[in-house]
């Protein structure tokens, strides 16, 4: 009577592996794609806030991609055909991840560009209703003096110098952030893209 013989045990691991795989990876990839959906809707790609807020968010969430990417392509290195679509997609979200970096650092630019021209902005209202009330003392009270106002004046002015220099600190951290994930995640994507197409045609 003939016997059926049972896997290697180095054969039954690597198939057991592969389908480990295949369920974490298509989870994390699933899991990615939910959460950016979530924090698309709803879309007002014009808005520049909306938009900068959206390209941290992916940025942020970015490894969760890069690993659920790596974990299918191993799932399905034997499976040629899919191995070759998810290589070429590999690819495409990588290329796509590069280029939005440089869209991060221009909205960044303009991000910091209107903070600065807010306070700016509030900055030149309260100077000018503090000169109002130097030329009109009498509309401000007898309790205040015309050395009150001009320390309040350099008061402003040195409160305003600091929130610019705020302003433009954190939009820097930001956008360095941002761009710094989003092009070593792109870059790991077309690394993961280009060796899935080179196993591909072993």
């Amino acid at each position: 009577m003939a016997s059926i013989s049972s896997p290697a045990p180095n054969a039954a691991g690597f198939y057991s592996a592969k389908g480990f795989c295949q369920i974490v990876g298509f989870v994390c990839l699933a899991g990615f794609i939910i959460d950016v959906v979530v924090l698309a809707l709803p879309p007002d790609i014009g808005n520049l806030q909306w938009r900068a807020g959206l390209m941290q968010q992916v940025s942020d969430r970015s490894i969760v991609l890069l690993l659920g990417t790596a974990l299918t392509l191993f799932g399905c290195i034997e499976n040629r055909r899919w191995l070759k679509r998810l290589s070429r997609v590999s690819l495409i979200i990588g290329v796509a991840f590069v280029l939005s970096s440089l869209i991060v650092v221009a909205d960044s630019a303009k991000l910091q560009q209107q903070a600065v021209s807010t306070i700016s902005n509030q900055e030149s209202q309260l100077q000018t209703q503090i000169q109002t009330a130097q030329t009109n003392p009498s509309a401000v009270g007898e309790n205040v003096t015309s050395q009150d106002l001009q320390r309040f004046s350099k008061e402003l002015t040195s409160q305003a110098n600091a929130l610019k220099s705020n302003a433009k600190t954190s939009a820097l951290k930001l956008a360095t952030a941002s761009v710094g994930n989003l092009v070593v995640i792109g870059l790991g994507m077309i690394s993961l893209g280009l060796y899935g197409m080179r196993l591909r045609i072993r």
